[in-house]
């Protein structure tokens, strides 16, 4: 646990901060956090986390640090917020999961429940109660599950070498299949290239797993009572890589199902990636059009929400398996700093400092 320090140096470094931050001015200004998994040691994946930013038992930690020291917002209250409709809260935080994956938001209902904290999950529509893998779950279960200690696979023009044997080498292996498959121009290619890796590494189709991944409608229906629920369009597809009639379908249907499914509004939206490369002006002006209020990017600028008409596009801050709770806290207490597109900033300002001082 901790940025990359020793266990014990983390855990030090997580109780002093929760000091200061007590100390210290509050921030009013509402920071989002993002979730996509919450790991156990029976995942698929050779490093339990790669995929995951905690652990059941950080997850509890974060959920317990985030009740003493922030004020913890659900969608609702957070949209009156960012629409000016009530004053932002001291330390001012919402909660929010991608995906939907199954096993993990059954996981932590039980802790949401004793802290009172009430996430939203993004759900991509054509996933919902499948055995569907995602292209990046294949990537996934393709190395763990080959039998080969080594490999060789196409990216692009680049014959790469892939070491397979131990568990450190698969996740390096994963980390760089994912990197390219990511930039691939679209969901076509990725299939293709995910069934290439197949051939590659000697595995049978990765497509369905034995069991649902992601929530089904019912189990959907029965979380309300812990979580809201919007959209994740409906292929999990790169925004930006669409036409307009496309991106309109995938956003226009995903909240359509989800209407008809909970027979109540939905009007928010996660960009699928959510980077500044994942989606487009366009994309935004069609979100407006689809009878979406927010739109959520995974862009950590803090620049806070982006007015778009009656649409407003809002940052979120994603977390990391390493950093752990202690990261968590460092990002909410000093985001100026721990925030990368801020902690770029401080890097080289204390550049400059250090060079004038030689």
């Amino acid at each position: 646990m901790g940025l990359g320090l020793q266990p014990a140096i983390g855990r030090a470094t997580f109780r002093l901060n929760s000091v200061v931050a007590r100390l210290l001015p509050q921030r009013r200004h509402l920071i989002t956090l993002t979730y996509h998994r919450v790991g156990t040691a029976e995942q698929l994946f050779p490093d339990p986390k790669s995929l995951a930013e905690c652990d059941l038992a950080q997850f509890e930690t974060e959920m317990a640090w985030l009740g003493r020291h922030c004020t913890v917002l659900d969608m609702a209250q957070a949209l009156s917020v960012v629409g000016g409709e009530r004053p932002c809260p001291s330390r001012a935080v919402l909660v929010t999961f991608d995906d939907g994956y199954r096993d993990d938001l059954l996981r932590v209902r039980p802790c949401l429940e004793r802290a009172g904290i009430r996430p939203t999950v993004f759900l991509p529509t054509d996933y919902v109660g499948s055995a569907r893998r995602f292209w990046w779950d294949r990537v996934g279960a393709c190395v763990q599950l080959s039998r080969r200690r080594s490999a060789t696979v196409r990216l692009g023009n680049e014959e790469v070498p892939l070491e397979l044997e131990r568990p450190a080498d698969q996740a390096r292996a994963i980390e760089r299949l994912m990197g390219h498959a990511k930039n691939l121009g679209s969901s076509a290619e990725r299939e293709r290239f995910v069934g290439g890796l197949e051939q590659a590494l000697e595995v049978a189709d990765t497509s369905l797993a034995e069991r649902p991944q992601i929530v089904g409608w019912d189990e959907v229906r029965q979380l309300r009572a812990v979580f809201d629920f919007g959209a994740h369009t409906e292929s999990h597809a790169v925004l930006s890589q669409l036409g307009a009639e496309e991106a309109r379908r995938e956003l226009v249907r995903s909240r359509e199902i989800i209407e008809q499914q909970l027979g109540q509004p939905c009007r928010t939206v996660a960009i699928p990636y959510g980077g500044a490369a994942d989606y487009t002006p366009e994309t935004v002006r069609i979100a407006a059009e689809a009878g979406y209020s927010a739109l959520f990017s995974l862009e950590e600028t803090l620049r806070g929400p982006l007015r778009h008409g009656e649409l407003y596009l809002i940052d979120r801050v994603a977390l990391n398996a390493r950093a752990g709770p202690p990261g968590m806290a460092l990002k909410l207490t000093w985001p100026r700093i721990f925030v990368p597109h801020w902690s770029g900033q401080a890097r080289r300002l204390l550049g400059r400092l250090g060079a004038g001082s030689t």
